[in-house]
């Protein structure tokens, strides 16, 4: 079976290695490895999402498909007031997310299936998410609906995706399960979504 940045453990050899990020007037060193979503450095659209979030006032926040936890290891230093919680269904991912946001987190999780676990309380403010296009549809659609059981009511989804990969349609299922969608950014074909719950 082959690969993919959504495996839960991959099989290629790892090879770990230090990338440089600086986003959002943050200047850190992270590691990175064989195996995981962007190991080669921080991707267009977790960028794009990082600068246009708007999380003042938050006191916990979700950081859905953390990958190597580039997102929290900087948003934690944006909004030090936030207590983070890290999800990712790649243990080899989880684990460099550890190491790489060391003093930011509240729990990380390691998922040994895609989503959110079942009767994880709805205690977020906000749940960052730049969806597995690669694992499909089916996958990205479960995890808005999780999504929105993991927030408060008030709390906001963030959603980043390219118009070629089903923003239109990914707009459409956000309206379907939350009752104000608002498109706060659209750019050289990234959208990002934020998804209010009712």
């Amino acid at each position: 079976m082959t690969d993919h940045y959504y495996s839960q453990r991959p099989s290629v050899a790892s090879d770990e290695r230090t990338i440089h990020i600086d986003v959002r007037g943050v200047s850190i060193d992270l590691v990175t490895d064989r195996g995981v979503f962007a190991k080669s450095g921080l991707d267009e659209a977790t960028r794009r999402l990082i600068e246009t979030v708007d999380l003042a006032g938050a006191t916990e926040a979700l950081d859905l498909g953390a990958g190597y936890g580039v997102v929290t290891a900087v948003l934690g230093r944006v909004y030090p007031g936030i207590q983070w919680t890290l999800i990712d269904i790649n243990e080899r991912a989880i684990d460099l997310a550890v190491r790489n946001t060391v003093g930011l987190l509240r729990k990380p999780v390691a998922l040994v299936h895609d989503g959110i676990p079942d009767g994880m309380e709805a205690v977020f403010d906000h749940v960052l998410l730049n969806p597995p296009i690669r694992a499909g549809k089916l996958v990205m659609y479960r995890l808005y609906e999780q999504s929105k059981r993991a927030l408060r009511k008030g709390g906001k989804l963030w959603v980043v995706i390219q118009k070629k990969h089903g923003a239109p349609s990914t707009l459409e299922e956000l309206r379907r399960h939350f009752g104000f969608v608002e498109t706060v950014y659209k750019k050289s074909g990234y959208f990002i979504f934020c998804a209010e719950k009712d």
